[in-house]
């Protein structure tokens, strides 16, 4: 069990992982250039082996990703936790989800060309071997970004400390789902960056109010008792 010291810093770094990969994709998507646009570009071009600050987001990807994953297993886990029951699959598909899985993956298995790109359409930038798996690990993660806030309102039901977040747990849960089907309508017709960016806020927003109440949690269990 990770003590309440180890899940207060591994909150507080997933509220920095959150912050930065907001604040990189934003910066970059800006600064880009060459034809990128952040109102209908893939925030995952910034990654892309023909993106001009490709290495910075790299970094961005990186740590952000494997913060949010150490953060779902070891600090919102055991936060989650419920005696003589099994392991909460929620925290691991928070684990899996885009902010972690997606992020992380996005550091090592890149696109091969960015959409600004003359020529480059889905099947040319996935072509490649780490293309291919770089849009394998996408689907894995927003699959399980829709399952985790479901999954996330039937653990905390069942918890005194996270039941008064269960009723909105469900509604985020609908809003992601709104948000993933307004990007897959969109991205055919020029609109899917900035649907794109909204739900990556509104999801990164989720791991946060996660973080803040495990954070709560883990400084309340290290306060000793009178």
């Amino acid at each position: 069990m990770t003590s309440a010291g180890m899940r207060v810093r591994l909150a507080w770094g997933a509220i920095a992982a959150q912050v930065l990969f907001t604040l990189g994709w934003l910066i970059l998507g800006v600064t880009e250039g060459y034809g990128y646009s952040a109102i209908s570009d893939d925030i995952s071009d910034l990654s892309s082996l023909t993106a001009h600050a490709a290495g910075v987001f790299l970094v961005v990807c990186g740590v952000s990703g494997a913060l949010t994953i150490a953060f779902a297993i070891w600090a919102l886990r055991p936060a989650l936790a419920i005696s003589g029951r099994r392991t909460p699959i929620s925290a691991w598909l928070v684990a899996a989800s885009l902010p972690a899985l997606d992020s992380l993956s996005d550091a090592f298995f890149r696109l091969d060309c960015r959409a600004a790109d003359a020529g480059c359409t889905a099947s040319v930038a996935s072509a490649s071997w780490h293309g291919t798996v770089h849009v394998i690990a996408g689907t894995v993660a927003g699959l399980a970004t829709i399952a985790a806030p479901f999954a996330l309102s039937y653990r905390m039901r069942r918890l005194e400390d996270w039941r008064d977040l269960a009723r909105p747990a469900l509604v985020f849960g609908g809003v992601v789902v709104v948000g993933v089907l307004a990007y897959g309508a969109l991205q055919a017709s020029g609109g899917g960056g900035w649907t794109q960016r909204l739900l990556a806020v509104t999801v990164c927003s989720g791991i946060l109010v996660l973080a803040v109440r495990v954070l709560r949690l883990a400084r309340v269990a290290s306060v000793p008792a009178a």
